[in-house]
């Protein structure tokens, strides 16, 4: 699911008897470091350094969609590129000690007398209300929104208040007098979008604990980038192992594919992370909404640790054992189908 992996994005400090010990990272990575004494009894530096990859797994019925949540460590295998490798640790459901979770809600600027992109969802942002009241007790909500002309910002900073969200939402997603549509502004549109994800990313590693950040596009996904310029976003994104999920209106108008770059990238994102993209009316917001919340919460999260720190990408699989798979047929799982083992301190912890 998504490339270049601190797969957790934990970030713990702690002191134990004279050393430092600092624990960050998706791939979770942990550097002892004792303290540095003048004179005869300086203490000698000792660095250790582990990993451990934490994978997100949902599992859904396919007949009703509903999460499966009595699974347990032993009904799971996971592979790294095809070998497999130890379950070392293991949390189900966000009562167990899985990640706190912070939804962002997301949209593209409202651009006067433009069809589509997340205008659909103006004036009905409180249908999305019932949903939150399934968020758990420590869950955030986030607003933040892109822009063709260049403009980003989170405009609402995770909070567990579950009214003020829907207030920021409907004052982002008001309409704006601004033309789009040329070669340029698509293009500036694409880099601010790749601008936004970083921020959100930056968010979640600036948190202790750090959070699972799940982002819920409201948006038609008649999107493109670069594949180049795609792949690194995912890589990215793949270091705070978020999840992305989408909610297009289902009157969204059908759409000619864009040339020369990668369409519709927020199903692409979904996919390489994990999340799942979803058509609704209006009067489904809140249901779907609310199936969202509760794949998050139901979730499985499995962590081992990686054979080699190489950072490269690395095939991921996880599925049920043969026992398991008899006694609850017609499960999916879905998970993040790579990662990147990284040994290096990331950017954001230096």
């Amino acid at each position: 699911m998504t490339s270049r992996t601190v797969l957790v994005s934990l970030q713990v400090w702690a002191r134990v008897g004279g050393a430092l010990l600092i624990c960050y990272g998706a791939t979770v990575v942990c550097r002892s470091v004792a303290s540095q004494a003048s004179g005869p009894t300086q203490t000698p530096t000792i660095r250790a350094q582990s990993s451990l990859v934490l994978v997100d797994v949902i599992g859904q019925d396919r007949k009703n969609g509903l999460p499966v949540r009595d699974f347990q460590k032993e009904d799971f295998r996971v592979f790294d590129n095809r070998q497999a490798v130890s379950i070392a640790s293991f949390d189900a459901g966000s009562a167990s000690g899985t990640r706190p979770v912070v939804v962002w809600l997301v949209v593209i600027c409202n651009e006067q007398r433009k069809i589509g992109g997340s205008a659909n969802y103006a004036g009905k942002e409180a249908l999305f209300r019932p949903a939150l009241d399934h968020l758990d007790k420590h869950d955030m909500v986030g607003v933040a929104h892109w822009c063709d002309n260049g403009e980003t910002q989170l405009d609402l900073a995770p909070t567990e208040n579950r009214d003020t969200p829907l207030g920021v939402l409907a004052q982002v997603i008001r309409p704006i007098p601004f033309q789009a549509g040329s070669s340029h502004t698509d293009e500036v549109g694409e880099v601010t979008f790749r601008k936004m994800i970083r921020l959100i990313i930056q968010d979640a590693h600036r948190r202790n604990p750090q959070p699972l950040p799940a982002i819920v596009f409201l948006d038609g996904d008649h999107t493109g980038q670069p594949i180049q310029e795609l792949n690194e976003l995912v890589d990215d994104f793949l270091e705070t192992s978020g999840i992305v999920f989408g909610i297009k209106d289902s009157g969204y108008p059908a759409m000619l594919p864009l040339i020369g770059e990668h369409a519709q990238i927020l199903h692409y994102m979904a996919k390489q992370t994990g999340g799942q993209y979803m058509i609704a009316s209006p009067s489904e917001y809140a249901g779907v909404l609310e199936s969202i919340l509760k794949q998050l919460h139901f979730r499985y999260e499995i962590g081992f640790i990686p054979p080699a720190i190489d950072g490269k990408r690395h095939a991921l699989k996880v599925e049920l054992t043969h026992e398991a798979r008899e006694k609850h047929k017609g499960v999916r799982l879905r998970f993040r189908p790579e990662y990147i083992p990284v040994s290096e301190e990331p950017a954001w912890a230096r």
